[in-house]
């Protein structure tokens, strides 16, 4: 009897447990929709030459806590400049991925929203057989999530080497353009801005061919 109320009292704690982060979810994708660029680069500058430091943590827990990649990025151009913020935002965007890669490694995914699992899954069957060419490949495609891919490659056991490689190589040159699209955004008519919307655009559309390719397999 002790056994059962044990075992029963873990499941209740784990649904709770799961309950919340799913709260939690909805209620910092709430916020998050009205923060911008401009308020994350002003969070960072004030720490002074502690701000890539702190940038750098932040980095590491931002896929556990939701933060939308693309502000990160836009941001760490602002704080950082389009060089600086583009190597920060490689190193920090690199080291969150192997966060989450981690933890799903460990733990799993339970405490993921019923249809991030769904989409996570789904990414995980079409990586695990070629780890570094998938995870590459899935990378430079903007429209599929970063962090689904982060937790997809741990259930997928991609090794670290293959997965930090695939993650540096196929993020590095969007994250360079979003970081120099961020350092000018307060400037809409330097021609450097449009040049980085250009681009952005083009990665955008180029990568439709492989997300294709990928969905045929």
């Amino acid at each position: 009897m002790r056994s059962k109320a044990h075992v029963s009292s873990k499941t209740v704690y784990k649904l709770l447990a799961v309950l919340f982060i799913f709260l939690l979810y909805l209620f910092l994708q709430k916020q998050y929709s009205t923060i911008r660029p401009e308020m994350i680069r002003d969070l960072f500058v004030s720490f002074g030459i502690y701000g890539p430091l702190i940038f750098f943590l932040f980095a590491v827990i931002r896929p556990l806590i939701f933060f939308p990649i693309t502000v990160f990025y836009l941001a760490s151009g602002l704080a950082f400049g389009p060089f600086w913020g583009g190597v920060l935002s490689t190193i920090g965007a690199t080291a969150g991925a192997l966060v989450a890669h981690g933890v799903a490694q460990k733990t799993g995914i339970a405490f993921l929203p019923i249809k991030l699992q769904e989409k996570v899954l789904h990414a995980k069957e079409k990586i695990e057989k070629n780890g570094f060419r998938n995870i590459l490949m899935i990378r430079f495609i903007p429209l599929i999530s970063f962090d689904l891919i982060s937790y997809a490659g741990g259930l997928a056991k991609v090794q670290r080497g293959p997965y930090i490689a695939g993650t540096v190589f196929g993020i590095a040159p969007r994250v360079f353009a979003y970081t120099y699209l961020g350092s000018n955004i307060v400037n809409i008519n330097d021609p450097g801005f449009w040049a980085a919307f250009v681009l952005l655009l083009l990665m955008f559309i180029a990568p439709l061919g492989i997300y294709k390719k990928l969905s045929h397999h």
